[in-house]
Order: structure tokens, then C-alpha cells, then sequence
């Protein structure tokens, strides 16, 4: 992954994600939140949508998985 201070820095997850990487005491902990959001944040921007298992409506069929 790459991230452009100039490119990314007007998102707020990308900013933070830059903002990390470059502190110098930086801490692994923060990673997968960091990581998390930028996800969120670079699927919203394609118009994309995350829906978290316990936001799933129940009316919804479930997934019998491909077939061929």
C-alpha cells in the first residue's frame, strides 16, 4: 500500500494511517483499527459499503455459496 500525503492527506483514515507511519514511536497496536478504517474510508470513496455481520437484516437469504 501507498499512500500520497498530497493524494490521501485530505481523507481523514489516510491521514491518520500517514500521521502513524511516520511517527517514530509509532505502535503496532493501532495497526488494525489504522488499517480498518482505511478500508472503510477507500471502500466508501468507490461507493462500496461494509455491512458488519451484526448489521446484517435477518429477511435476508442466506448464502448457499457459488455453484456451478
Amino acid at each position: 500500500m501507498e499512500l500520497c500525503t498530497v493524494c490521501d492527506g485530505h481523507r481523514p483514515a489516510s491521514r491518520a494511517f500517514i500521521e502513524w507511519h511516520r511517527d517514530v514511536d509509532r505502535s503496532a497496536e493501532r495497526l488494525p483499527q489504522l488499517f480498518a478504517d482505511w478500508e472503510m474510508e477507500a471502500m466508501q470513496a468507490k461507493g462500496w459499503v461494509r455491512i458488519i455481520e451484526d448489521e446484517t437484516p435477518s429477511d435476508l437469504p442466506a448464502c448457499e455459496g457459488l455453484r456451478p
